[in-house]
């Protein structure tokens, strides 16, 4: 987990940087953050060519001062294009957490998914969160009951991981109840790849489940 958690690291950094990459490395470089998220994958050549550096790095620049937070994710997803608005929620999500994230949690919809409230931290206490500002809330009573058991947590890239386990696993309990024969699960990577695959950050692992 503590190696995850610091692969995690290193790929929020990398969004963080955004703010301070020259106009001509931006499109590769925020290619790289879009391919990092799960649901922007199959538009990430739109989303980067309709990207205004500009405006992306005023968002980072707001959550970084303090200025936005996860309970503005429904606005800051019209800061970007070239996809389905739930899509660019995503990428919003990821880039206010990258910009600050010892101060806004990751609240993408396998997080949390607004319109139907469903998501992996309806796992985590019931009822579900209703709103941003709940799920936040949420969050950072995980963060706090992780320091608790020993895994102090500098910024929210801890809860991450666990949320993303969580989602593994229960992913490939799904798949398993759906294929009895158990053909399937031999298919299905082992809990720590496929949280990296979720998270974005497969190829900067190496034996992450070791």
């Amino acid at each position: 987990m503590r190696q995850l958690e610091a692969v995690v690291e290193k790929k929020l950094a990398a969004i963080a940087e955004l703010e301070r990459t020259s106009d001509d490395a931006f499109p590769d470089d925020f290619d790289r953050v879009v391919r990092g998220v799960a649901s922007a994958r199959p538009y990430r050549f739109q989303i980067v060519d309709a990207a205004s550096p500009v405006k992306v790095r005023e968002l980072l620049r707001g959550a970084r001062e303090g200025r936005l937070s996860s309970v503005d994710l429904p606005v800051l997803a019209d800061h970007l294009a070239g996809a389905p608005w739930e899509v660019r929620l995503d990428v919003a999500s990821e880039l206010v957490h990258g910009a600050a994230p010892d101060r806004v949690a990751l609240i993408a919809r396998w997080v949390w998914n607004p319109s139907r409230g469903t998501g992996v931290l309806s796992e985590f206490g019931l009822p579900g969160p209703t709103t941003y500002g709940g799920s936040q809330e949420r969050l950072g009573q995980i963060r706090l009951e992780l320091g608790a058991l020993g895994f102090p947590c500098a910024t929210f890239a801890g809860v991450d991981v666990v949320l993303a386990l969580t989602y593994a696993a229960r992913l490939q309990q799904t798949a398993d109840l759906g294929l009895r024969s158990g053909g399937l699960e031999s298919l299905l990577p082992g809990a720590f790849p496929l949280a990296t695959m979720i998270l974005g950050v497969r190829r900067r692992v190496v034996d992450a489940d070791r």
